[in-house]
């Protein structure tokens, strides 16, 4: 009971006294003397019970005192804590900046030399090492892969995902802040991005542990700290090695869901772990931790300050540990002097309480008057606190209302005691099932609590009531009524109601979000089950809308997506369900179309082509005018037979159809998506396995002069699968781009050539022969396409004269600046370039006259229609006379007849490759075709 509580009953009490000691004076005439004894007496406890609430009260502001001071304290060390960590990041970054700007670090990132940057910054990392407890070194190239570890140069060609890492990456700015380390410990990271002009070429990161920043926290603060880390976030085994290689015990089963990562005092697990209960409890009610522990005779004061990395995660805590013992000493020397103090008191009160009580009468009424107003003053408050209270009889009739009912329902008391049932108040919608409710308990006898009810006001609008109540029972066991209390909890659940749509509803649009969706997904499957009828989920995708974000920022395309929200929302019916996915992605559902298939697939067409026209119309971005499309895919479904997961999954392949198809456009989901889908993700697994176990093979396809001599020839792959036979080109090398596999694959072919071309250089008759090889885009922008290629060279001992590389023109879409660069430096080497597919692509002259190029390749698609098409025939003269000028060569692929070559010739194309002269042809078949051409020119 609070001190509040016993003064309250105290006043009460004097009143009855007063009122005890007025009726014995005034009607029985006896003398005052015997009563005013008994008063002492009662007085003397009162008193007493008083000076006791006042000491608790003392003692609760005393706590509250030390509670104050610890959350300074707490403050403080936070305060400290980050100042810290944000002094030796500084210091890190200073150190950083010699190092970026350094030419070699530079030189040697651009090149991916990580054996350069080993030798020139190994003795200056150990002596930081030394000097300021560095732990941790690295050099990035500028996609965050790994050049060099100092601190660990056997590890090496990781993508480095840390989030300090990702955010200097995102802004080209310094990054720092600590993280979890890969052993389980706190480090401290900056990482800086390194330039050359505007162009990024690598990153540095230094990096430390902070354990020697907890201890100077320790030190300085006077308090035992620990740290502990959530389990959640650690590798058991790599925990257990970084505590053993810091010298410290590693207890995994210490505590259940955190790990100690470091304790200023060995005995304070002991603490840790009594306080691992409280640390979950209030972990999860967002609470700040604050408690006394007692261990080993000791006191401790345990407070835990939530610990964030760089990401803002919360990923453990730091706990703070006070010895209190002084305290508590303190406060018991406060509460003995109080203690004595009260006695004091009490004689020199109850001594004053003797004196006024053998006033008048008139001052006891005079008295009472007061006390009197005190009471309807207390009234008053309960009045306002929107809580009112009742009685009814056992057919719910009230026969008491207070006063505070006119303020929550509008009623006056008179009007509802013998004239309302309490039920009558409820909403005529959902009143009989109310009533019979709280009749089920009345039957019970039971006494019931926190019951919500919508009420009927006096002016018609409704309100929320919180009802509680006790039932009154006669000695028979006959049910007399109930005694109860209503609470206005209107703003209490508007507030629910604005949870639930922060956790359901898409903020910026105010469609049901992802969850919401999945719920009325899963209901619409169970009303298709029991109806029969089919409905129908709609996937739609904006179409580029990235390419909006990234032009016009993010604000715009917020304004695009709820335009796009509200056209959608207004082409459905009411029932329907239109929901923000994510990102740019709407999906919709349609229940109840029809029974029939065909009907449903019809009505399901006319929604999403509405919604196409609707999403076609230009937007208005603020000042803008900007239009835009979307793809959508649509699947039907009847029952819950079909599973959410891949109702989705199939609306999604149908959207991408559609966007295959060119976007703007629909498409129905077919069962031969998910086969073909298959059948690629098969293909896919066969293309790795194959390149891991050298099934591929390379075709030689003959490049012929005018004089029908072979002057090279044209590496193919070819890939002999030991079940589906020989695999197409088309079917696998866009599989193989798409997933990277072009890379390995374009080593093998590289190498395999440039093996070949070592073995003709000792045949005489085929030591001129050369061998032109394609190159991907993907595997040319590779950083080390250069280093490849002339190791390829150097280990075969290949004539690098001999080796010519074809390039599409869609290489040219990428720096064209580094292009230059990796050409220029094989040109230098001896290799020859050739443009593949000229005039299909990106060609731009000024780029084109700046590149090193040997040879222009005629496209066969030019060359297929050179008889009949004056356009193809203009073109391949064009591209001749544009090599001419150039000093450089054409060859024209795709001969296929002696009339197209016969029209080449005639146009100045003095090189050919195809059918006309041989398809491509495996080693043997193609070595055994040069020797019979040598042979019919030296006949």
């Amino acid at each position: 009971m609070t001190p509040y509580s016993y003064l309250k009953k105290s006043l009460h009490a004097v009143i009855r006294l007063g009122n005890l000691l007025e009726n014995r004076i005034c009607n029985a005439g006896m003398s005052p003397k015997p009563i005013l004894r008994r008063l002492m007496i009662i007085l003397s406890v009162m008193v007493l019970v008083l000076i006791v609430s006042a000491g608790v009260l003392i003692g609760e502001q005393h706590s509250r005192y030390l509670e104050d001071i610890v959350v300074g304290q707490l403050n403080e060390v936070s305060e400290d804590f980050q100042g810290t960590l944000d002094q030796q990041a500084s210091g890190l970054a200073m150190a950083l900046q010699p190092i970026v700007s350094n030419k070699a670090v530079k030189e040697a990132l651009r090149e991916g030399d990580s054996e350069r940057l080993l030798r020139d910054w190994e003795r200056v990392f150990e002596t930081m090492k030394k000097e300021n407890h560095l732990t941790h070194f690295y050099f990035l190239d500028k996609n965050r892969v790994c050049l060099l570890r100092v601190h660990n140069p056997a590890k090496r060609g990781d993508l480095i995902n840390r989030f300090t890492a990702l955010k200097a990456e995102w802004t080209h700015k310094a990054s720092s802040g600590i993280e979890i380390g890969p052993l389980g410990t706190f480090t401290l990271r900056v990482i800086q991005p390194v330039f050359e002009g505007d162009r990024l070429i690598g990153y540095v990161e230094l990096g430390k542990e902070i354990e020697d920043v907890l201890q100077n926290l320790h030190i300085q603060s006077g308090n035992e700290i620990a740290v502990v880390i959530r389990k959640e976030y650690l590798k058991r085994q790599a925990w257990e090695e970084g505590m053993r290689m810091l010298g410290r015990k590693a207890d995994w089963n210490q505590l259940p869901n955190d790990a100690v990562i470091y304790t200023s005092k060995e005995r304070l697990t002991n603490v840790l772990s009594l306080m691992e209960h409280h640390h979950d409890v209030e972990r999860l009610s967002h609470q700040d931790i604050n408690h006394e522990v007692a261990e080993d005779s000791k006191k401790w004061r345990v407070s835990i300050i939530p610990v964030r990395d760089v990401s803002d995660k919360e990923i453990g805590d730091m706990i703070i540990m006070k010895d209190i013992a002084h305290e508590k000493s303190e406060l018991l020397g406060f509460i003995t002097v109080n203690a004595l103090s009260g006695v004091i008191l009490i004689g020199v009160v109850l001594g004053f309480i003797f004196l006024v009580l053998r006033r008048t009468d008139k001052n006891i009424r005079h008295q009472q008057a007061n006390l009197l107003e005190a009471e309807e003053r207390f009234e008053q408050l309960a009045e306002q606190s929107r809580t009112f209270v009742w009685e009814i009889d056992a057919q719910g009739m009230y026969t008491y209302v207070s006063n505070a009912v006119e303020q929550v329902l509008g009623y006056r008391s008179d009007q509802l005691v013998g004239q309302k049932y309490f039920y009558e108040l409820y909403p005529q919608e959902g009143r009989e099932a109310c009533r019979r409710k709280i009749f089920e308990i009345f039957e019970r006898h039971e006494s019931y609590e926190k019951i919500q009810n919508l009420a009927v006001k006096h002016d018609g609008r409704t309100v929320w009531l919180s009802s509680n109540a006790i039932a009154m029972v006669s000695h028979e066991g006959l049910l007399l009524g109930y005694r109860g209390s209503d609470t206005d909890i209107s703003e209490h659940k508007l507030s629910e109601e604005k949870i639930n749509l922060l956790a359901f509803f898409d903020q910026l649009t105010g469609l049901p979000n992802r969850i919401l969706l999945l719920d009325r997904l899963k209901q619409a499957l169970m009303g298709s089950s029991r109806s029969g009828n089919y409905g129908a989920l709609l996937f739609i995708d904006l179409d580029n809308f990235k390419t909006l974000n990234d032009t016009l920022g993010h604000d715009m395309g917020d304004k695009l997506l709820k335009q796009a929200a509200r056209r959608i929302s207004l082409c459905v019916r009411e029932g329907d369900t239109v929901s923000r996915f994510g990102g740019d992605e709407f999906v919709v559902i349609l229940s109840g179309l029809s029974s029939n298939e065909t009907d449903a697939a019809t009505a399901s067409e006319g929604v999403a082509e509405k919604i196409l026209a609707a999403l076609n119309q230009p937007y208005l971005l603020g000042e803008i005018q900007h239009r835009s499309s979307a793809s959508i895919g649509v699947t039907l479904y009847k029952s819950d037979d079909t599973s959410i997961d891949d109702l989705m999954k199939q609306a999604d392949l149908a959207m991408y159809k559609s966007k295959e198809a060119g976007r703007n456009g629909l498409s129905f989901f077919d069962p031969n998506m998910e086969s073909a889908l298959r059948e690629r993700a098969g293909l896919e697994e066969d293309l790795r396995r194959g390149i891991e176990e050298k099934q591929f093979i390379l075709y030689y396809q003959s490049q012929v002069d005018t004089h029908g001599l072979i002057s090279g020839v044209e590496a193919l792959v070819r890939w002999m699968h030991p079940q589906r036979g020989m695999v197409s080109p088309a079917d696998f090398i866009p599989v193989a781009e798409e997933t990277a596999l072009i890379l390995p694959l374009g080593d093998w072919i590289l190498n395999t050539a440039c093996e070949q071309l070592a073995v003709w250089s000792h045949l005489p008759e085929m030591e001129t022969m050369s061998i032109a090889v394609n190159v991907s885009a993907k595997q040319f922008s590779q950083s080390n396409f250069v280093s490849q290629v002339l190791l390829a060279l150097k280990q075969s001992g290949a004539n690098a004269k001999r080796l010519k590389l074809e390039l599409t023109e869609s290489i040219l879409v990428q720096n064209v600046e580094d292009v230059i660069e990796k050409m220029a430096a094989l040109k230098n080497a001896g290799v020859g370039f050739s443009l593949d597919d000229f005039g299909t692509g990106y060609s731009s002259l000024s780029y084109l006259k700046r590149l090193p190029l040997d040879q222009l390749k005629i496209d066969q698609s030019f060359v297929r229609d050179l008889l009949v098409d004056p356009n193809d025939a203009i073109i391949c003269k064009s591209t001749i006379a544009l090599a001419e000028s150039m000093g450089l060569s054409v060859i024209a692929e795709g001969v296929e007849t002696l009339q197209q070559r016969n029209a080449l010739s005639e146009i100045g194309c003095n090189a050919y490759q195809g059918y006309w002269f041989s398809r491509p042809l495996p080693l043997a078949e193609f070595e055994a075709l040069y020797k019979i051409t040598m042979t019919k020119e030296k006949a």
